[in-house]
């Protein structure tokens, strides 16, 4: 089996390691499978990574393509971006993605891949997944497919991943689908992983600890009121569907949040305006009508309070 990973300037080392470490393992644990591992680049042979190390890719951008091509070519493409990738390469990713996409390759990617993928038509009225930092604009973008909170999700024949850790995840499912689940176990045995997690396992979060053990009407406030950022509930809506009074609402999220529910849930809506102000085109006016704001100069009051600058700052900061 041929598996070219190519790497794109920004790239995670986390992710590469995840990638290469377990096929290089599986390369020598089952030596008949044969397995040619070849690194590729989607600019210069000499890949800058996202902490600034460069790593010098055997294949250049036209050989990574040609590795795609004839009989011989490469079963396996897996993309390894970072959670950014400059703007100068997109050109590059999109002929790559088609190409491999048209050779019947199947296609694994990390970080921001499922943009590109999304942007070169492979996701068309599937599915994909980003680091949850960008998911809400992933989800405003892209409304033809689904963004899942997941550690990796398969989708058409191509499968994305937020990368860094979740990317050993993705690998240790390809490898199981390839070799079965005797030598899988043996491979994370040696790699010393107890427990691989399912691709649909939720992306942890800033909040992941706490809300384990936070009392379950809280986590359901919190979940109603993320899942109404466009279309916000009104308080006494929250506390019906949760079962509790008004009042009680607020002391559970005065004593475990240490604010008003009113203040969180505008918070959040801020906090997801912020991301869709940084990750897509959106007008400032859509942005504030898709965070349940009426119009632009209420949104733009809010977010002030909340950042300290108005949202077109934020615009313009790379």
């Amino acid at each position: 089996m041929r598996i070219l990973i190519v790497l794109v300037p920004g790239f995670s080392h986390l992710s590469l390691g995840a990638i290469l470490e377990p096929l290089h393992r599986l390369k020598a644990v089952k030596p008949k499978a044969r397995l040619r591992i070849e690194v590729g680049s989607v600019t210069e042979r000499q890949v800058p990574s996202k902490i600034g190390l460069d790593v010098t890719c055997e294949l250049s951008f036209s050989d990574s393509l040609q590795a795609l091509k004839g009989p011989d070519r490469a079963q396996t493409l897996f993309l390894c971006c970072g959670l950014r990738s400059p703007y100068k390469s997109q050109g590059n990713i999109q002929k790559l993605l088609r190409l491999a996409h048209r050779a019947g390759t199947e296609i694994l990617g990390t970080g921001c891949s499922a943009w590109k993928m999304a942007d070169a038509g492979l996701l068309q009225n599937g599915a994909g997944t980003v680091h949850w930092t960008t998911l809400p604009a992933f989800a405003e973008r892209h409304h033809n497919i689904s963004a899942r909170d997941a550690l990796f999700v398969t989708s058409n024949h191509v499968t994305s991943t937020p990368g860094e850790a979740a990317t050993l995840d993705m690998v240790i499912a390809f490898i199981q689908r390839q070799v079965g689940d005797e030598l899988t176990q043996q491979l994370c045995a040696h790699l010393m992983i107890s427990f691989p997690r399912m691709g649909n396992t939720d992306q942890p979060r800033e909040q992941t600890g706490f809300l384990r053990s936070a009392p379950p009407k809280l986590r359901q406030a919190l979940g109603l009121m993320s899942n109404h950022l466009e279309n916000p509930l009104l308080l006494r809506d929250i506390t019906t569907r949760i079962g509790l009074s008004i009042r009680q609402t607020e002391r559970l999220f005065a004593a475990h949040l240490g604010q008003s529910p009113k203040a969180y849930y505008r918070k959040l809506r801020m906090q997801h305006g912020r991301l869709l102000i940084e990750h897509t085109s959106m007008s400032i006016l859509e942005i504030s009508l898709a965070t349940g704001f009426s119009n632009r100069r209420i949104f733009s009051k809010y977010y002030r309070d909340e950042f300290g600058f108005p949202p077109s700052f934020t615009r313009r900061v790379p």
